[in-house]
């Protein structure tokens, strides 16, 4: 179960794709997951992940939307 606001429902729909990649805000630690992004255009950097503002984890524990 991930807690996600009523704002942030449409994100539901997105899958986890890559390794942790981004920083937690709330715990510090470099394990947020990026999920797929639907406005993604090609580039030559690689793919644009939609990452989180903090980790499943503290998604869990804290009660909160990860994307808020």
């Amino acid at each position: 179960m991930e807690y996600v606001c009523i704002v942030h429902k449409e994100k539901l729909k997105e899958n986890l794709m890559s390794p942790c990649r981004g920083r937690c805000k709330l715990c510090k630690l470099k394990k947020v997951h990026g999920f797929t992004n639907p406005d993604h255009i090609t580039n030559p950097f690689g793919y644009l992940y939609l990452i989180p503002n903090i980790c499943l984890h503290c998604s869990h524990e804290e009660k909160k939307c990860m994307w808020c």
